[in-house]
C-alpha cells in the first residue's frame, strides 16, 4: 500500500469515527438528525426557551405533545400558563403581581374592578366576576345591608353601588331628581331635607321645617309639642312644660310681671321674667334716669342691691350679708348697733365703741388709719400696739405675758 492510499484511508475511518459518535449522541424524536449535543431539541427532557413543555418523549397525549406544547386537549386552560384564554386579560406565564399582569391574569395599574387590588374607589376586589361571595361584581362588600354594596335593601330607593350623587342615584341610595324628600337635596317645594326620615331633628320627615305646634318634640329647642296654640294643657303654646312656676315656660306665674317663653333680653321681657324698658327696678337694667343705682334682676334685700335699686349701704336698715353685722337704720351708738353697722355691747374691737382695754376703736379692722385693727393707737410708740417700734423687740398687739412677747414688749416674757 502506498503513503498516499494510506493516507486517505485514515482519513475515511477518522470521519466514520466521527459519524459514530454522533449517532450516539442522539435522542429518541431527532429524526435522524446528526447534532453535536449542543442544540435545543424537543425531547430532550429539558424546557427550552421556545418550548412550552418537554417530558422527554414524542409521544402526544401525556400532557405534551411532540412538539413540546402544551394543547387544550393536553391541559385545561390556566392562569400562568403563558396563553391569553378567554376570560384573561392578560397571561405572562407566572404567578407574581407587580409586574402588569396579576397573579390571576388581570391587568394592573388600571383600576379594574376583579384585578384582586382594592383600589380607592372600591370597598373590596376579590379578583373575580362573581356575585354572592361577599364581594359583587362592582366591588363592594355584600351582606352589608350597606347603601352603596350594588344590592337594593329595604329602606333604600335604590342602589347603583358607589356613593356619588349626581348619576340618579345618590349617595344615601335615594332617587334623585324626583323631588323625595329624604334624598338629601332641598328640592322645590320643601322647606328642608337633611337626607333621613327621622321626626325630631329640626326637619321633620315630611322636608316641612320643624315648629312649635307640629305635634313632634324636636330636641334641643322644645320641652313639650301637644299640636296646638292652646295654653294651660299641659304645654304651653311656646312649647314649654307648664305648672312648673319657672320663668320661661310661657306661663305668668305668681310673682313674674311677664313671661315670654323664652330666655332672651330685649324683646320686652327679661330673661327673669320683668318688664324691659318701663324703668322698672327688677328688670336687670341700670337705668340712672329713672334714679337706679343698681339693678340685679331680682327684688331681694340684703344682697348689695337693694330691692328699690338703691345701692346696699350701712344705715339703710337693711343687714347686707357679707359686710354688715347689724342695720337699724340710723347713727345712734349705744342702742346695740354701731353706725358702722357693728354689733355693740360685745366689747369686740372695730364694732366703733371704746370699750375697756381698748386705745381705740375706729370701727374697721384696718391699720394705718390711726387706729390699729386691735384697737390700739399708731404711731404713738406703744407696747401692745400690734406694731414694733424702735426699743420694742417685738409687740403682740396685747399688754400679756408668758405668751412669747412679755408685756414690755421683749422677746421670751
Amino acid at each position: 500500500m502506498t503513503l498516499h492510499t494510506s493516507v486517505l484511508s485514515n482519513i475515511f475511518l477518522s470521519a466514520l469515527f466521527t459519524m459514530a459518535l454522533g449517532a450516539c449522541d442522539q435522542k429518541p424524536g431527532d429524526l435522524g438528525e446528526l447534532t453535536d449535543g449542543d442544540e435545543a431539541l424537543c425531547g430532550d427532557g429539558v424546557v427550552d426557551p421556545t418550548e412550552q413543555c418537554d417530558d422527554g418523549n414524542a409521544v402526544d397525549g401525556d400532557g405534551c405533545d411532540n412538539t413540546c406544547q402544551l394543547s387544550d386537549d393536553e391541559e385545561p386552560a390556566a392562569c400562568g400558563d403563558g396563553q391569553l384564554d378567554p376570560g384573561e386579560q392578560c397571561d405572562d406565564g407566572n404567578g407574581q403581581d407587580g409586574d402588569g399582569c396579576t397573579a390571576n391574569c388581570t391587568l394592573e395599574g388600571q383600576a379594574l374592578c376583579g384585578d384582586g387590588i382594592v383600589d380607592p374607589t372600591e370597598q373590596c376586589d376579590d379578583g373575580n366576576a362573581v356575585d354572592g361571595d361577599g364581594c359583587t361584581t362592582t366591588c363592594h362588600l355584600e351582606g352589608q345591608g350597606a347603601c352603596g354594596d350594588g344590592i337594593l335593601d329595604p329602606g333604600e330607593q335604590c342602589d347603583d353601588g358607589n356613593g356619588q350623587d349626581g348619576d340618579g342615584c345618590t349617595a344615601n341610595c335615594t332617587l334623585e331628581g324626583q323631588a323625595l324628600c329624604g334624598d338629601g337635596i332641598v328640592q322645590p317645594g320643601e322647606q328642608c331635607d337633611d337626607g333621613n326620615a327621622i321626626d325630631g331633628d329640626a326637619c321633620r320627615n315630611t322636608c316641612v321645617a320643624a315648629i312649635c305646634g307640629d305635634g313632634v318634640v324636636h330636641q334641643g329647642f322644645e320641652e313639650c309639642d301637644d299640636g296646638n296654640a292652646i295654653d294651660g294643657d299641659g304645654c304651653a303654646t311656646t312649647c314649654k312644660l307648664e305648672g312648673q312656676g319657672a320663668c320661661g315656660d310661657g306661663v305668668l306665674d305668681p310673682g313674674e310681671q311677664c313671661d315670654d317663653g323664652n330666655a332672651i333680653d330685649g324683646d320686652g321681657c327679661t330673661a327673669n321674667c320683668t318688664l324691659e324698658g318701663q324703668g322698672l327696678c327688677g328688670d336687670g337694667i341700670v337705668q340712672p334716669q329713672n334714679g337706679e343705682q343698681c339693678d340685679d334682676g331680682n327684688a331681694i334685700d340684703g344682697d348689695g342691691c337693694r330691692n328699690n335699686c338703691a345701692t346696699a349701704t350701712c344705715g339703710d336698715g337693711v343687714v347686707h350679708q357679707g359686710f354688715e353685722e347689724c342695720d337699724d337704720g340710723n347713727a345712734i351708738d349705744g342702742d346695740g348697733c354701731a353706725p358702722t353697722c357693728k354689733l355693740e355691747g360685745q366689747g369686740a374691737c372695730g364694732d366703733g365703741v371704746l370699750d375697756p382695754g381698748e386705745e381705740c376703736d375706729d370701727g374697721n379692722g384696718q391699720d394705718g388709719d390711726g387706729c390699729t385693727a386691735n384697737c390700739t393707737l399708731e404711731g404713738q410708740g406703744l407696747c401692745g400696739d400690734g406694731v414694733v417700734q424702735p426699743g420694742e423687740q417685738c409687740d403682740d398687739g396685747n399688754n400679756i405675758g408668758g405668751d412669747g412677747c412679755s408685756a414690755t414688749c421683749t422677746l421670751g416674757g
